[in-house]
């Protein structure tokens, strides 16, 4: 008799990096791990804040789950709300050294690739579900050009050639109340558990999508606005 395998949803967070002693999205990874959003099963995980690991990790990632979707967390000081990342760009040029102490400038992800993807997940139907719970959100037009969106590039360049890529997408969270506390700057932040309230809801909403569940379009370039 065939076993059948959960549809799964691959969730990645970073663990800290620069002069932060935590990252929020390595805790929403973890505290959503294992738990079933729709009919869907999500599996959290840990990404090192690094160059070239990071992409070898995710490949793996990528190889063990099969999943329908994948839904990159990050942090993003300076944001008062969550942001949906629209677009991921084909450029490494890092404000600060990663966790080997490289720090590119101006180095193209995939010299072969695009100079943009559009990211794949229903940005809309996230943002319209977030905001119904009155969580602060946003879809931004810019993931940076750090780790962030190296792995939001690689993982929509990876994917392209499968038959039936996931939908992938970035969503970028605010400090914490304490990292702000720290740094005795003025700059916002976001509890916790409304952090991962967003993230919730926005695995409900990929979850509940019935084009889960279908194939799914090839990846294409970011050549034009997607319409949501």
């Amino acid at each position: 008799m065939a076993v059948t395998r959960d549809r799964m949803i691959l969730v990645t967070g970073f663990e800290p990096f620069g002069a932060h002693s935590v990252n929020p999205s390595e805790g929403l990874a973890k505290a959503v791990d294992g738990r079933r959003f729709g009919a869907c099963a999500a599996r959290g995980a840990v990404l090192p804040v690094h160059h070239a690991d990071a992409a070898r990790r995710l490949d793996a990632l990528l190889d063990e789950t099969e999943p329908v979707a994948v839904v990159h967390l990050g942090l993003a000081a300076g944001r008062a709300r969550v942001a949906l990342e629209r677009v991921a760009v084909n450029v490494m040029d890092y404000g600060e050294p990663d966790g080997a102490g490289f720090q590119a400038s101006g180095e193209p992800i995939a010299p072969d690739g695009p100079a943009a993807y559009f990211a794949t997940l229903p940005l809309a139907a996230i943002l319209r579900a977030l905001t119904a719970e009155g969580i602060p959100a946003y879809v931004s037009n810019t993931a940076g050009t750090y780790l962030c969106n190296q792995t939001l590039y690689t993982t929509l360049h990876s994917v392209r050639q499968r038959s039936n890529p996931p939908k992938v997408g970035l969503i970028h969270v605010p400090l914490l109340p304490a990292m702000v506390a720290a740094t005795g700057l003025e700059q916002p932040s976001m509890d916790f558990p409304l952090m991962l309230r967003a993230v919730e809801v926005a695995l409900g909403v990929l979850g509940a999508a019935a084009h889960l569940v279908s194939g799914h379009p090839p990846i294409a370039p970011a050549s034009r606005t997607p319409l949501e």
